[in-house]
């Protein structure tokens, strides 16, 4: 025994040497240095586990070691030195994720709830990544059809309306003008200088000195917007309290909207687009470092829920500063509808903050966005000092990528870690989006992993049935890949060749294929189209499935499924807590989900404690190359094992415990049995005291092929209601198979060779070897044949039809979206939150 135990210890000391000195050639010491950390917290702790980065020690560490203990916490400190001096599998990360890492935003931010003086702090981002396009464009531009539009002007200072009506004449073609002030000699004074006005009709009233040219502009003149399609904003403004520094923020607002006639021409072109709703001028440099919400928060949270929006802080701040822009009236028609009036704005007294006015401001995008319009900001060159963050628009093409980088959701999360959970629950980080402008149908599959040393029977499944669909749909649909939990690896690409890697990052979305790397988060997004459909392979996945159906909604309207491949009763996986009860919310959408049910016995449970949109079972069909490589040889005493140390529902333990038991009291009969454990690989001293017991690992299916055709004797348990492949192989092969029931389970009903303990404990299910090893020893050397399964029984079922489903699909992918600019939503805006 002791000489077996030294030549295991003996042996992974030559293979930790010689994998430290290829690491050493080939990759240099300081990879050697992060190698001999993860191999370190292996020891200390477990092969997988959570990051801890040593920065978040003192924010993290106290909770993380009270919570998981001191193993685990040195664990996580030793895997995240690791990963940044030798990144997983030896390799830096994964370059198709470099355009990622080039074009993600920073933001100014802070988790704080508000400053020492009230104000609550925003989310912006940083100076040098705040893009803007630069006007006038490059080329001819000019709007492909007429626009009906109008100027709404607030002239509080009359003596400046001139200067604005100078500019405004820059704009081609018919141009309507309301302008409001507060007084009736003011009024007088505007008539006459709009008396020469030859571009359109001319409309003057008096409002209110309340809410400033906010309220005038919008609610002065409510019943105006019906009959235009775009609006420009612009208000005499003067700025008293800001002193020289914005002294000259009126003329650079007006000069960025309408500075010339290409100006215009260039920013009216972008209205072609139907999905724009607003184009404001980028901020003044010298406000920038003030941009926030000030005392405007709860006001502005307020207002926005009365339009059915949710926001928190923790999204991205933006909005037209200065409250000067172009509009489209369809983007505001919210804020136009609900009951606002004069007599809601505070009295006037100078305020410069914390006033329903600052609120609105701040929220015009916010309101834009939910009724599924974008923005754009635009800026002269010799207007901005940053002029790297200018895009130049060379031609009508360059529009598309500019967006990608101007336009970023106000209503989008950009936190990639904003869960408190999505540090120690690593794989519910959340996935973040941005809308696509590609409207053909997709079928998305979001899944843990593609690597074929990953590839465990779920994935394989979720692969096979993900495929079976798509040849249904054909070029109806395309197709992508979002990997979410491990870095796609060289092999796996070469495996997917047709699909083309793409990065975690918004883009153009062209691919018919497309294979996405999401294991690395921060700084993407994942482009969503409003013909996405998306398929969930675990429960973490259906939370991401979830909440980029509730994005899609959000940019596009209408309502999708999704498909939700069950393939256990999740929660089970845990003990009672936070990731038994997120498992246990991904079932309650029904109304939503497609449910594909892996194993009949697994969809009775679920369909019985749980109601779905619809639910289709995929039975249980031995692997076709397996099948093929089952050969009739003769048996050997041979026990096979699925045997995964890692998956606890496996209870690698308790067959362990039960070996013992059973060679210890049969010593004679069990020195001529081998053991082997297959499903992951371990270090063999995990078996220990097991005799004649080795670990085969993650065998290739015609290796495990040829073990299930020399094998007599197979031990598989699933503590779960699911039946678990392994034990259905292994019976189908002829082997006599050791497997557990559970509620809504039992293989006896599927094959005549399977036994189950009548107690799941060491001594029930080592009585239950000892009995199966003598039973099948006198067919050691004979030829054992196959055996048929005879299925549970399947009325009210739906067997999985791949082509049922893709139809459904293609129905739910033809239902109406909603109507840019011509009906009303009455979903919530997204914020960030995955479940």
């Amino acid at each position: 025994m002791t000489e077996k135990k030294s030549e295991t210890r003996l042996q992974w000391a030559r293979r930790h040497l010689r994998n430290g000195y290829i690491i050493l050639t080939t990759r240099g010491a300081v990879a050697l240095y992060g190698a001999a950390m993860r191999e370190l917290a292996k020891l200390i702790d477990s092969p997988v586990g959570v990051f801890l980065a040593p920065r978040d020690l003192l924010r993290d560490g106290p909770r993380f070691l009270r919570e998981q203990g001191l193993r685990a916490a040195c664990g996580a400190v030793l895997r995240q030195i690791a990963a940044q001096y030798d990144p997983p599998l030896g390799r830096r990360r994964n370059p198709i994720n470099d355009p990622l890492r080039q074009a993600a935003i920073s933001y100014y931010y802070t988790y704080e709830l508000t400053k020492p003086d009230g104000v609550v702090p925003s989310r912006r981002p940083v100076n040098e990544m705040d893009f803007a396009l630069e006007t006038p464009f490059a080329y001819d531009a000019s709007p492909k059809r007429a626009h009906s539009i109008v100027a709404i002007v607030h002239a509080f200072y009359p003596d400046v309306l001139p200067l604005v009506l100078e500019k405004l004449h820059n704009v081609p073609g018919a141009l309507d003008l309301c302008v409001s002030t507060d007084t009736e000699e003011k009024k007088r004074a505007i008539d006459a200088v709009c008396a020469d006005w030859r571009k359109g009709k001319v409309l003057t009233r008096i409002c209110p000195n309340r809410g400033r040219d906010i309220a005038a502009k919008f609610f002065g003149f409510r019943d105006v917007y019906a009959d235009y399609e775009l609006f420009i904003h612009l208000h005499t403004k003067r700025s008293p309290h800001g002193g020289e520094a914005l002294a000259r923020w009126r003329d650079y607002l007006i000069d960025n909207l309408l500075g010339s006639e290409r100006i215009v021409r260039s920013i009216l072109s972008l209205f072609d687009d139907p999905r724009l709703g607003v184009v404001f001028p980028q901020h003044l440099f010298e406000l920038r470092g003030i941009l926030n919400w000030g005392y405007d928060y709860d006001l502005a949270r307020n207002l926005l829920k009365r339009m059915n929006i949710e926001i928190d802080k923790n999204l991205t701040l933006e909005f037209p500063s200065g409250s000067m822009f172009w509009g489209r009236t369809a983007a505001i028609r919210p804020l136009l509808d609900i009951d606002i009036g004069f007599a809601d704005f505070p009295p006037e007294s100078g305020q410069v903050d914390g006033t329903l006015a600052h609120a609105i401001e701040r929220s015009l995008l916010m309101i834009a966005e939910s009724r599924g319009f974008e923005w754009l900001k635009v800026a002269q060159r010799d207007l901005y000092p940053m002029g790297h963050t200018l895009l130049p628009v060379l031609s009508v093409d360059d529009l598309a990528e500019h967006r990608l980088k101007v336009f970023q959701p106000a209503l989008g999360c950009v936190d990639s870690n904003f869960h408190p959970y999505a540090t120690p629950i690593a794989e519910t980080r959340p996935l973040l989006s941005y809308p696509s402008r590609n409207d053909r149908p997709r079928l998305t599959l979001l899944t843990p992993t593609v690597n074929p040393q990953q590839t465990f029977g779920g994935i394989a499944t979720a692969m096979k049935l993900f495929s079976a669909l798509l040849a249904e749909l054909g070029d109806d649909f395309d197709a992508r890949i979002v990997v979410t939990d491990a870095d796609i690896e060289p092999q796996a690409y070469a495996t997917l060749s047709g699909y083309t890697p793409v990065p975690y990052a918004a883009s153009l979305d062209t691919e018919r294929a497309a294979l996405v790397d999401a294991n690395e988060r921060e700084g993407g997004r994942l482009n969503v189209r409003a013909n996405d459909i998306f398929f969930a392979t675990a429960w973490w996945t259906a939370e991401f499935a979830l909440a980029m159906e509730r994005e899609r909604a959000r940019y596009f309207g209408g309502e999708r499924p999704f498909i939700y491949l069950i393939q256990d009763d999740e929660p089970n996986f845990y003990g009672r807590g936070a990731k038994s009860s997120l498992a246990e919310a991904t079932y309650h959408h029904g109304d939503q989900t497609i449910a594909i049910v892996n194993s009949e016995e697994l969809f009775s449970v679920m369909t019985q404690k749980y109601r779905f949109r619809d639910a289709y079972y995929v039975p249980y069909e031995l692997n076709e190359r397996i099948g093929e490589r089952l050969t009739n040889v003769a048996r050997e005493p041979t026990m096979l094992v699925y045997g995964r140390e890692t998956v606890a529902r496996n209870a690698f333990e308790l067959i362990c415990a039960a070996l013992v038991i059973w060679q210890q009291r049969d010593p004679i009969r069990a020195s001529r049995w081998n053991i082997i454990f297959l499903g992951e690989d371990f270090p063999d001293s995990l078996l220990y005291p097991v005799q004649n017991a080795t670990v085969g690992g993650k065998a290739r299916l015609d290796d495990y092929a040829d073990h299930l055709s020399r094998a007599l004797v197979g031990v598989s348990l699933m503590i779960s209601p699911h039946p678990s492949y392994p034990p259905l192989e292994m019976a189908e092969a002829g082997l006599a198979t050791i497997t557990n029931a559970f509620a809504g389970k039992d293989l006896r009903r599927r094959f005549d060779n399977i036994v189950s303990p009548a107690r799941l404990d060491p001594a029930s299910l080592a009585d239950l070897i000892e009995d199966t090893v003598a039973r099948m020893e006198p067919f050691v050397g004979a030829i054992v044949p196959r055996q048929r399964s005879s299925a549970p029984p399947a009325d009210a079922m739906r067997r999985f039809d791949p082509k049922t489903l893709a139809a459904e699909l293609r129905r739910a992918a033809a239902s109406p979206l909603y109507a840019t600019g011509e009906t009303s939503r009455s979903i919530s805006a997204s914020t960030c939150e995955i479940y």
